[in-house]
């Protein structure tokens, strides 16, 4: 099965922020807003699974291998972009937010095709989970794809996810 749907990894929501006491912690990860998140591109070649184990979730790990990623070297590096600007809300009703900055490609001009996704992953996490840990992953409709132009992440106005509690 490809790309469906945007959602958030179970496995980071136990681990990093319910402290499931029988999950190994993470080593690195201090919290959303201060850590080092990335956004890295996919073609269609990739099954996301929201319930997939925590070790399947890294990038370059389980689906999310750089043999599926989509960057051009230069302006949207191997690795991903930088997701900028993350801040935590209270949207009331129980419902928390996490949004960032739109992600723009790290040059001035880039050439990238058949992007059908990306996922959003802990930079910072070195291990103790999986290395650059998955947070989510957010489908594009289709296959997006830019000829010597800019390509941008704007991510959706009830932010990345959103949690009820």
């Amino acid at each position: 099965m490809a790309w469906t749907d945007s959602r958030m990894f179970l496995e980071f929501i136990r681990i990093n922020s319910l402290k499931d006491p029988d999950a190994t912690a993470p080593t690195g990860y201090g919290n959303l807003q201060a850590d080092n998140l990335k956004a890295a591109l996919f073609n269609n070649s990739v099954t996301p699974d929201r319930d997939a184990a925590v070790g399947d979730t890294g990038y370059n790990t389980g689906t999310w291998l750089v043999a599926n990623e989509v960057d051009d070297g230069t302006n949207w590096d191997a690795g991903g972009e930088p997701v900028t600007g993350g801040a935590i809300t209270d949207q009331g009703s129980g419902v928390v937010q996490f949004d960032a900055t739109d992600t723009p490609q790290g040059g001035a001009s880039t050439t990238l095709s058949d992007v059908h996704g990306c996922l959003v992953y802990d930079d910072d996490i070195t291990g103790g989970t999986v290395a650059d840990q998955g947070i989510s992953y957010h489908y594009f409709g289709g296959a997006q794809s830019v000829t010597s132009g800019t390509f941008t992440v704007v991510w959706h106005s009830n932010g990345l996810f959103r949690i009820t509690v």
